[in-house]
């Protein structure tokens, strides 16, 4: 596949993906080293930063070994069972989204009250629909979180087709209803898996989690949907990018 059939990724998760396959049709076979960093620069004429970015993806996935006067040396052609998550913007959300499965389990009315209630950040006595449901990586043999997604109740007519769709919800939320998330606010923090979550995941009791929060807020500020993932820590990465911005003249560093 050529970097321009999937535009619309950052450039550097192109090259990742083109150097992915060339890895996996055989083109640089386990054992021998990929293209010198000068080579790949000329070969999709990007930046050594950009090359940097991109090996490092390969090197999360497990496919390469980077060592410092040898060179980049392939390690595997397949790609580990831990999911990496690339991304800063709401597009590389939609890419994660479109890379991964969610089986639907359970759809229940919700009270918003206590602890639910500062979690949605809504009124006491609101009504949501909670989903929960499974996310797999394709061929992967266990699920790699477990996602309860709660929608406000204007929006439940999106929950019918949630299973068959393939689309995330603030999608088909966005499809029907015609309303966009102007802003997500993304919460990760440490957990363990209790025995419930644990038997879903086919994971430990008591083994560590990551727990990702997002909450989708509208033109307003009001939040409309929140999900949450819970993933076993040895099945998920979470990887972005901080770009430094050039500071003025005589300008202090924070």
């Amino acid at each position: 596949m050529s970097t321009a059939q999937i535009a619309g990724q950052p450039r550097y998760a192109q090259v990742a993906q083109a150097l992915i396959e060339d890895i996996q049709a055989g083109r640089y076979p386990v054992g021998t080293l990929l293209p010198t960093e000068q080579e790949l620069c000329r070969q999709f004429d990007i930046s050594r930063h950009t090359v940097r970015e991109a090996t490092g993806r390969l090197q999360s996935l497990g496919l390469i070994t980077r060592r410092p006067g040898i060179g980049t040396r392939v390690r595997s052609d397949r790609v580990s069972q831990r999911y990496v998550q690339v991304g800063d913007s709401v597009s590389d959300l939609y890419q994660y989204e479109r890379d991964v499965t969610f089986s639907l389990k359970q759809v229940a009315d919700v009270e918003a009250e206590g602890g639910i209630a500062d979690l949605l950040g809504g009124a006491s006595g609101q009504i949501w629909t909670r989903l929960q449901g499974l996310r797999s990586k394709r061929d992967a043999p266990s699920p790699i979180a477990l996602t309860d997604i709660y929608v406000a109740r204007s929006f439940r007519g999106v929950c019918d087709v949630v299973d068959d769709s393939g689309l995330p919800v603030w999608s088909l939320i966005e499809q029907r209803y015609g309303v966009s998330p102007a802003e997500v606010r993304q919460q990760i923090g440490a957990a363990l898996l209790d025995e419930g979550a644990a038997a879903l995941l086919r994971a430990t009791p008591g083994d560590p989690a990551l727990r990702v929060t997002r909450h989708y807020l509208n033109g307003s500020g009001a939040t409309y949907l929140v999900a949450i993932n819970l993933y076993p820590a040895d099945r998920f990465t979470y990887s972005n990018t901080l770009r430094i911005e050039s500071r003025a003249p005589g300008s202090r560093a924070g």
